[in-house]
């Protein structure tokens, strides 16, 4: 194949300035060309057939963008992609949420282009002359969008596949855990599409939490993408293939000369090849894009977690201990209640309402098996959430409640007292489920006295930086009025916030 690649549509990928593109599986799309080569001997071209599938996990610690960067050597602009690479779930409004994304890779890689000699070295002897009139003439602005910001040293052409998830996450999620919720849901390459992924964009709620939002997004180049919209549609249309890897082999061989893409590039700054012709120019269109791509940079600035949903075992011990207590004083309760209704029933005296007391000793031994069932889950099970557990104890009262309003046998006396013990189990549950939901409800108020303290000094922040810009402006009069004041508001806030401090210093210490 590589002696067939020579013709100029094909490997004329490496003579084409890139500009960052957030629609492209790669981050780039071509820009104008700017080189004029000789393809037999200024580049090298080697048949290198593969197949790779990969997950690329990032996180506020090492970006999507700085991995795309360091993956096509350069790391330093690693800004440029942070747009294309978004850590954001929502693209159109900032976030306070830190946010994790995976991104499922599949590539087959057909032939790589690689320039050499003096092609290499000196690129610059290869520039076509509507490329140095066009340093000349245009600005930055329209360097950028007409040219280009990068250029190829190194390219492979084949095809590529991308499947994109960002989500909320909280404290405790990483690598492992998030990867394997996608896995779950996805396949193990965490590449399985449907058609409604086709649309490339779509938003929902991660399985794991359902305050957590996430996006999903879908890239293909090269051959016969469809193929990777037949595997999981839905239940009745099963695919042919049952894996990623088996589309990506069929896929593989719909790639010819005539729909390849490149891909896994090596780059570098087009501003060092303005540079040989106009160094000015250069180092300004260095500055508007650094400047540029900063801001970009800054969009997604996250400053907390996604709270965790608050786990049973996470309760206070003062909490558990009163669940744990109010199930014991229960099943002793209940206990008691059917050996009283067992008394009657061994004596013979009682045989006339014999319905009642069965009646009675099963609704009291229930009640003795649910405060069983109930402490085993608050003392054993390291993963219910608080949540959960009231929407269990829900279901269950709702049950008792039901079980309480029976009437059965004459005048209802078959059912009088079995529907007593259903109200005391019905208010036994009703009981947890109010300890419950007054620790949920502490956690929301310690979250959001958090956030408060976090508003708090960002407002702190924006008066001083309002000051630093503003005070020069005022008039003598008035600057000196508005200095006195602020000294006696930030007086008082001091006086507050060192109480503030003494009184959480001595929570630690306790």
């Amino acid at each position: 194949m590589t002696d067939s690649i020579t013709n100029e549509s094909v490997v004329c990928a490496i003579c084409y300035a890139y500009k960052v593109d957030s629609y492209s599986p790669t981050y780039l799309t071509r820009g104008d060309k700017i080189f004029t080569i000789d393809v037999t001997k200024d580049i090298s071209i080697s048949s290198n057939e593969t197949i790779d599938m990969k997950l690329q996990y990032s996180d506020t610690n090492h970006t999507a963008a700085q991995w795309a960067a360091g993956n096509m050597k350069v790391e330093a602009q690693y800004r440029a992609f942070s747009g294309a690479a978004s850590m954001a779930v929502e693209t159109t409004e900032n976030s306070k949420y830190h946010t994790v994304r995976v991104d499922a890779i599949g590539m087959c890689t057909k032939n790589c282009l690689t320039s050499r000699g003096i092609f290499r070295t000196h690129p610059q002897d290869f520039v076509t002359e509507d490329f140095k009139v066009a340093v000349k003439e245009l600005t930055v602005e329209e360097l950028e969008n007409k040219v280009g910001v990068f250029y190829a040293i190194k390219l492979q052409l084949g095809g590529m596949v991308k499947r994109s998830f960002v989500m909320e996450a909280t404290e405790e999620d990483n690598e492992t855990k998030v990867t394997a919720e996608l896995q779950t849901a996805f396949g193990k390459e965490c590449l399985g599409a449907s058609f409604s992924a086709a649309g490339s964009f779509e938003t929902g709620r991660r399985s794991s939490n359902k305050n957590a939002k996430v996006r999903r997004e879908w890239r293909a180049q090269g051959g016969d993408i469809d193929l990777w919209f037949q595997v999981g549609k839905n239940e009745e249309d099963k695919s042919a293939f049952s894996s990623a890897m088996e589309i990506a082999r069929e896929w593989a061989k719909t790639i010819d000369n005539t729909n390849v893409y490149p891909f896994d590039f090596e780059l570098r700054p087009l501003w060092e090849l303005i540079a040989e012709f106009d160094e000015k120019k250069a180092q300004e269109f260095r500055n508007y894009l650094e400047e540029k791509w900063e801001k970009e940079g800054s969009r997604h600035v996250p400053t907390m977690f996604l709270p965790t949903k608050l786990r049973v075992e996470q309760l206070p011990d003062a909490s558990k201990t009163f669940l744990l207590n109010t199930c014991r004083v229960h099943k002793t309760a209940m206990v008691e209640e059917a050996a009283t209704a067992q008394s009657y029933l061994d004596s013979v005296m009682y045989i006339v309402d014999r319905k009642c007391y069965k009646k009675w000793r099963k609704a009291a031994e229930s009640g003795k098996e649910e405060a069983t069932e109930i402490r085993d889950i608050v003392s054993r099970d390291e993963n219910i959430t608080v949540e959960e557990l009231i929407e269990q104890l829900e279901t269950r009262a709702d049950h008792r409640f039901s079980q309480s309003q029976r009437y059965l046998g004459l005048w209802g006396n078959d059912s009088k007292e079995s529907n007593r013990i259903e109200n005391q189990n019905k208010a036994f549950l009703d009981k947890l489920i109010k300890r419950l939901n007054g620790d949920l409800t502490c956690q929301v108020s310690v979250e959001e006295w958090h956030v408060d303290l976090e508003e708090c000094e960002k407002q702190v922040t924006e008066a001083v930086e309002w000051f630093d810009e503003n005070i020069s402006c005022m008039q003598s009069e008035d600057r000196l009025k508005n200095i006195v004041k602020a000294i006696d508001q930030v007086k008082s806030m001091q006086e507050s916030l060192t109480g503030f401090l003494e009184r959480l210093q001595s929570e630690v210490e306790k």
